[in-house]
């Protein structure tokens, strides 16, 4: 079997594809005794050759992050592993990108809508496709652009809504709700870790599919969904904001479903629960 580098290997998907891949053999960017820098371009070039490379690696929305801490991470980081895959002559590099469409003109959003990134890191994401366009159309390589939505699940980072919610559950604290009627598509990282793992004997020239679970779920409905298992109120404040506010972002999701024949098993409520036993 070949050989698989996963970039961002000690994040909350890595960690999960690194143990569904266990028949492979994997090299990671990170391990209990030293941490590859993606920006340093050296680092990279010493990891060694691989067959196919996932690449997870870089900045996740923080809001103490400067944007330039994104472009830094995130594109420069993309830019020496596809250095990296040219030299070391990868075969096929997916690349997991982000939801790049900003407010959407249209629901559910296809592959086809307009693209208009309304943040830095979501345009550092989007400028790493680019990248990855621009590499794989000039040499050998085999490119696929994923583009998740909302991934959730166990083990996710604290600062996002539901660990919020659930975090709020768990200590009382007080948690402040943005557009609770706002609607958005949430994909259980189990789902996604197995779309990957199928997307491993896959091969396009340059292939781009959107990933969701093609439903959506307000703000408000998740958290009676919260109380309702838990028996608990959280204790929440609510604002209103226009100027952030997105009715729904749902995923369309009829090109990954038809062309690799893979679609959700995991329903929201399931994932939900999974989260609060964890």
């Amino acid at each position: 079997m070949g050989k698989i580098l996963v970039t961002g290997s000690s994040g909350f998907i890595g960690k999960k594809i690194v143990k569904k891949l266990d028949k492979f053999e994997i090299i990671t960017d990170s391990n209990d005794s030293e941490h590859i820098d993606l920006q340093n371009r050296e680092q990279v070039m010493k990891l060694d050759s691989a067959d196919i490379v996932i690449h997870l690696g870089g900045k996740t929305p923080q809001s103490e992050l400067k944007w330039s801490e994104y472009f830094d991470n995130n594109v420069i980081g993309t830019l020496n592993v596809l250095e990296y895959c040219i030299q070391k002559k990868v075969k096929k590099i997916i690349y997991v990108s982000s939801y790049v469409y900003g407010n959407p003109r249209y629901c559910p959003v296809d592959e086809n809508h307009p693209i208009n990134p309304h943040n830095a890191y979501t345009e550092s994401k989007y400028l790493g496709e680019r990248l990855c366009e621009f590499y794989c159309r000039r040499s050998d390589l085999n490119l696929i652009i994923l583009r998740p939505f909302n991934i959730f699940g166990e083990s996710m980072k604290d600062g996002f809504l539901i660990t919020n919610l659930i975090n709020s559950v768990k200590t009382g604290k007080k948690v402040t709700i943005v557009n609770k009627n706002s609607r958005r598509d949430f994909l259980h990282v189990d789902d996604f870790v197995d779309l990957i793992a199928k997307l491993i004997d896959r091969n396009f020239k340059f292939e781009v599919f959107n990933v969701g679970a093609g439903e959506s779920h307000s703000f408000e409905e998740i958290i009676k969904k919260i109380e309702k298992t838990t028996s608990q109120k959280i204790n929440a404040d609510y604002e209103e904001n226009k100027e952030i506010f997105i009715d729904d972002i749902t995923s369309d999701i009829s090109k990954i479903k038809n062309k690799i024949d893979w679609q959700p098993k995991i329903k929201f409520d399931e994932g939900l629960e999974k989260m609060l036993k964890s």
